[in-house]
């Protein structure tokens, strides 16, 4: 007898930077059984020297409950399991895991009219800022890795149901904790 169970997970790996439009979408294999799909965004800013580019992005900028969103990283996780119970035992017969990453950073639209130390400035912040945002999709990409070593096969005593539960509460988890410790190292970026 098999079970099939689909589940979705949303966590958005936001940064409080100061810089967002839509680029490309890819698809990608992270593993055998995960499948990656990756959208990039971005917004534009303006401004010739760093404090119009900061005015800007207060202005235009994506916002939350935290303030102004410089850059951000939001994973979505499609996962669809079937099980088979043998005996007193609960095996996954099968696995399609989805992650979508939606990657969004800003661009700077008057670099080529700016003074080289706006310019250095920028990239500096750019820099950093795509860094940590890297970060974040590391951590989602190793976090799919994990689901699929961990859900690939995976055999439990006791009933589907139990171990149905078991894998959701280990993926969300997991994942949920390594972007909010990458998050609690987020230094300040500036372009003053």
């Amino acid at each position: 007898m098999g079970i099939i169970v689909t589940r979705r997970l949303s966590t958005s790996s936001k940064c409080i930077f100061v810089f967002n439009a839509f680029v490309a979408l890819g698809a990608v294999e992270a593993q055998a059984d995960v499948k990656l799909q990756e959208t990039y965004s971005t917004y534009q800013l303006r401004g010739l020297s760093r404090q119009a580019i900061h005015n800007d992005l207060h202005r235009v900028a994506k916002r939350d409950a935290d303030g102004i969103i410089e850059g951000e990283v939001a994973d979505h996780w499609d996962w669809n399991f079937k099980f088979a119970a043998i005996g007193d035992s609960c095996q996954v017969t099968s696995d399609e895991i989805v992650l979508k990453l939606k990657i969004l950073l800003p661009t700077w639209v008057d670099d080529a009219r700016a003074d080289p130390a706006t310019r250095k400035a920028w990239n500096r912040y750019f820099q950093e800022l795509k860094a940590h945002e890297d970060g974040h999709k590391a951590i989602a990409l190793e976090a799919a890795k994990q689901v699929n070593k961990l859900t690939h096969g995976a055999t439990a005593p006791g009933s589907c149901t139990a171990l149905e539960r078991s894998l959701n509460k280990q993926i969300v988890e997991s994942s949920e904790k390594a972007q909010d410790q990458h998050e609690a190292s987020l230094p300040l970026y500036t372009l003053e």
